[in-house]
């Protein structure tokens, strides 16, 4: 799903016009995301993402974009909001909040390979670090509280196998909340299409965009969404599992920049678990609940809970590996 607020450009031309970027000659629907309507824009000064956002309370959208601009402040490679001249970041499309972001150069990578994944996992744990300055506030509204609400609203639509699966894991991660580990601001969203990489310069740079799921949650949660993306063995789908070379790439990029502590090694296939729960529960909701838009980018909610079952059957394996290379 991508575009559930068509645009024309007339439209777009208007609301361009107090962030002074210039005329639009290009105005294009973006064929990915399943949260907001985006839109590529390009002007007689540059090229700029233009979203529209459906569902996000105005309050929160300050977060976001403050973080965004807080992290490019700070020198991350990463998208930038872009200010109107009264240095608002948001204005408003058909009653909706909306905003002008930087559109990065460069392209996603569909299947990494250990150098790809050991550069996001190093900057990863530089969006941690440069974050720690950053003032505001967001609690995870995907974190165990909205486990147990959404999986509760699940129950008539799925089988009697899902519903039980669903309960044990709900079950396991039950002191998820409790756990005292590292935590600060998050990406909470770092999947294969939310980074981008510009290979015009001197070094393989990977961009992060779309902070939408961003909030304050422990860092470990964050790199084991991280991983349940960039380091599935691709050659062994439709049946799910993870490459280690990429897993343990990933993991000493991160260790390079933020050293794991004991604590969290200790819940790594926790973590591992906790995400692709998280993922899983989402694509169900995508799946059972859909939403009407121009267009469709379906999400595999099936092989995500094959994913789960694999870091159950893999717990102690995960444990090695993260004390093996961290």
């Amino acid at each position: 799903m991508s575009v559930f607020t068509p645009v024309s450009v007339e439209e777009a031309r208007a609301f361009v016009a107090p962030y002074h970027v210039g005329d639009i000659i290009d105005f294009q629907n973006i064929a990915a995301g399943v949260e907001n309507s985006n839109f590529f824009v390009t002007t007689t000064r540059g090229r700029y993402v233009l979203t529209i956002f459906e569902k996000i309370p105005r309050a929160d959208l300050d977060y976001y974009l403050g973080l965004m601009f807080h992290l490019h402040e700070a020198g991350l490679a990463c998208a930038a909001p872009i200010l109107a001249g009264d240095r608002s970041m948001l204005g408003a499309l058909h009653g909706k909040p909306a905003a002008l972001v930087e559109r990065l150069n460069g392209n996603d990578i569909a299947h990494p390979k250990p150098d790809d994944c050991r550069a996001v996992g190093a900057s990863l744990a530089e969006l941690h670090l440069k974050a720690r300055g950053f003032s505001g506030h967001m609690a995870n509204w995907r974190g165990l509280a909205w486990w147990r609400e959404y999986a509760t609203a699940l129950v008539p639509h799925l089988t009697a196998r899902e519903n039980q699966a669903i309960a044990s894991e709900l079950s396991f991660q039950a002191g998820f909340d409790a756990l005292n580990l590292p935590r600060g601001h998050i990406h909470g969203d770092l999947f294969r299409d939310n980074v981008l990489w510009d290979d015009h310069g001197t070094h393989h740079t990977p961009q992060m965009i779309d902070f939408y799921f961003a909030c304050e949650e422990k860092f470990l949660f964050d790199v084991a969404v991280t991983v349940n993306d960039w380091c599935l063995d691709f050659a062994f789908y439709p049946n799910a599992r993870l490459n280690n070379a990429n897993v343990a790439a990933l993991l000493q990029g991160y260790a390079s920049v933020r050293p794991f502590e004991p604590e969290e090694m200790a819940a790594w296939p926790q973590m591992l678990r906790a995400a692709a729960f998280r993922t899983w529960l989402g694509r169900l909701g995508y799946h059972h609940f859909p939403r009407s838009s121009e267009l469709t980018h379906p999400k595999d909610h099936a092989f995500t809970e094959r994913l789960l079952a694999f870091h159950v059957a893999e717990m102690k394996n995960h444990r090695d590996l993260i004390e093996a290379v961290a």
